[in-house]
């Protein structure tokens, strides 16, 4: 009864893509056969240790495609970590873009710079998005706003936009009033996503919500996100609303730059985002970027928006989106300064 229970239980493996971490390294292991994998096994904790061989105990029938899927994912990463000792994330993301292509790179960066933080927050920067989103909707929205708090940038505005409309305005506003959070509580949570999540030891310290955080995510958000986001929390705290958005920047911030910047980031853009986006803005955001264009070049836009005729909404808030985010490449490099400030801040 029991060997027949056992049996029972033991899993076929045949979808690489259905396939934990911890079942990754049963079938690394079982692939490198018994000496190296008893090599391996001296590096690890007790506790990975009797994850992996429980594994392996459940496993039969693992076909050529898995093992071989698997053993490629493994050397990708080793190469990964080859490149970044080499000459840096950014070096690396370069090179594996060019073998592997965007998707791939970017996957292979995610799970190199996870592997480099130190917390188990670092799990989300690898997972897929829909297990993040699931994982985060089930979740208390504190919870989980203090999870995408502790994510970067890019990962908190992809996940961010994929939550379901009525758990992400509170889950963003729970974030944005968050204060600091005491290290009992990031253990406690840590243990949640290492439960669910598979991970690996580590000391947090503290961590903190705030506007600013928002912001940032909002900012590498799309445009519809924030604006439901920003919308959702001046429902609840108009004040709160404002201070996120002196935080950010818009595309109706053009209107305030300066002339010369405006020039500027004409020269930068792709002209056809330009068209579309502008298809969509108010006509005094027209009228700041066809005044610092010549004549011709003004008369080309002009002529080029007339002739899309009605656009998509989403059409033109992704190639505004792609223009905000070419500003602030510019301003990151130090090309151009878009930094919102006030009178306060000038004196004679």
């Amino acid at each position: 009864m029991n060997a027949s229970t056992k049996v029972q239980r033991r899993k076929v493996i045949d979808n690489p893509d259905n396939m934990t971490g911890i079942q990754k390294v049963a079938v690394l292991m079982i692939a490198l056969g018994i000496g190296p994998a008893s090599n391996v096994f001296r590096q690890l904790t007790d506790s990975e240790i009797e994850k992996v061989t429980v594994e392996i105990a459940n496993m039969q029938n693992i076909s050529p495609r898995v093992v071989d899927e698997v053993l490629q994912e493994f050397h990708d990463l080793m190469l990964a970590k080859q490149y970044v000792m080499e000459g840096g994330l950014d070096y690396a993301r370069d090179i594996l873009k060019s073998s592997r292509g965007d998707k791939a790179a970017r996957d292979l960066i995610r799970r190199i710079e996870a592997a480099t933080e130190m917390s188990a927050f670092a799990l989300f920067q690898t997972a897929d998005t829909s297990q993040m989103v699931q994982f985060l909707q089930s979740e208390h929205p504190q919870t989980a706003a203090l999870i995408l708090g502790n994510l970067k940038v890019d990962r908190s505005a992809e996940v961010l936009s994929n939550l379901t409309e009525d758990i992400r305005g509170e889950v963003i506003y729970r974030l944005a009033t968050m204060g600091k959070v005491a290290p009992e509580v990031i253990k406690e949570i840590e243990h949640v996503i290492r439960e669910q999540m598979g991970g690996y030891d580590s000391d947090s310290g503290l961590s903190s919500g705030g506007a600013n955080i928002v912001a940032n995510i909002l900012n590498a958000a799309t445009i519809s996100t924030e604006r439901m986001v920003l919308e959702e929390i001046e429902t609840r705290d108009p004040e709160l609303a404002e201070e996120i958005k002196s935080l950010m920047f818009l595309f109706e911030d053009i209107l305030a730059l300066e002339d010369r910047v405006v020039q500027r980031v004409i020269s930068e853009v792709d002209k056809q985002d330009l068209v579309v986006a502008l298809k969509g803005a108010d006509q005094s955001l027209v009228e700041k970027f066809t005044s610092n264009m010549s004549n011709r070049a003004r008369n080309i836009l002009l002529e080029d928006m007339d002739a899309l005729g009605p656009m998509r909404l989403k059409e033109v808030e992704d190639a505004q989106q792609r223009i905000i985010q070419r500003i602030k490449q510019l301003e990151e490099t130090g090309q151009i300064a878009i930094r919102k400030t006030t009178e306060e801040q000038f004196v004679e």
